[in-house]
């Protein structure tokens, strides 16, 4: 088992262990990187929080440090490891390369009308107006002209760009919309210059991810979080 505090060469481990879209990345900001393990094919990344401690696991047998009071495995992992801890969530993390095409999307500037929409038909957002890390809402409309999804471009602490807070009216879903305004967003990250996005969604929410997967999402890791 080695250690490294050095914050280079901990992302090439998990770019090594997880592939070239590398989940560590986005979860892992350098300036609050702590140290990573390594031992073989699986290491695991420490970070602070402002609640403690958290870390992140990847690889077959991945490794549960100490002093983690919250941390992520990958799904799958031998429950021994995990006896007595608090089970919260299955989540997986995705990424796209962004793409030139055309497409159609209308920047929200009206807080309160993001604010009231989210409250109507996405209530379990956690990104919402007036948090730092959102850099613009977007929107789509249905052929009356009314705005039938949503969603958000942010930047997390880890420098990475996300695609958050999707919603879809709850009397149009299942016409596409959500997969409209999220390739709508894609364009315009592209646009603005950026090279890629990440979202994170719950396991549970099939829709939600074959939506992802039609435009192009690629699967980047499936992970279940925990505290002690």
């Amino acid at each position: 088992m080695v250690t490294t505090t050095s914050f280079q060469e901990a992302m090439e481990w998990a770019r090594e262990v997880s592939g070239e879209l590398n989940v560590a990345r986005v979860w892992i900001p350098e300036k609050a990187f702590v140290n990573a393990v390594r031992e073989g094919e699986s290491i695991s990344l420490t970070r602070s929080t402002p609640d403690g401690i958290f870390g992140l696991a990847l690889g077959k047998d991945p490794i549960l440090l100490p002093g983690w009071n919250e941390f992520a495995l990958p799904q799958g992992s031998s429950p021994s490891l995990t006896d007595g801890m608090k089970f919260h969530d299955n989540w997986q993390t995705h990424a796209i390369t962004t793409r030139s095409q055309s497409y159609e999307i209308e920047i929200l500037e009206d807080e309160d009308f993001v604010t009231a929409f989210l409250d109507a038909h996405a209530p379990k957002s956690s990104a919402r107006p007036g948090n730092p890390e959102i850099e613009l809402w977007g929107s789509v409309r249905n052929a009356d002209g009314e705005i039938a999804a949503i969603a958000a471009i942010s930047e997390w602490e880890s420098g990475e760009k996300m695609l958050s807070s999707v919603g879809t009216h709850t009397q149009m879903r299942g016409q596409g919309f959500a997969q409209k305004v999220c390739a709508g967003l894609v364009g315009l990250a592209y646009d603005r210059g950026i090279e890629r996005l990440n979202l994170v969604v719950l396991s549970s929410n099939t829709p939600a991810i074959s939506a992802y997967t039609k435009i192009g999402f690629q699967l980047v890791g499936k992970f279940a979080s925990y505290t002690r």
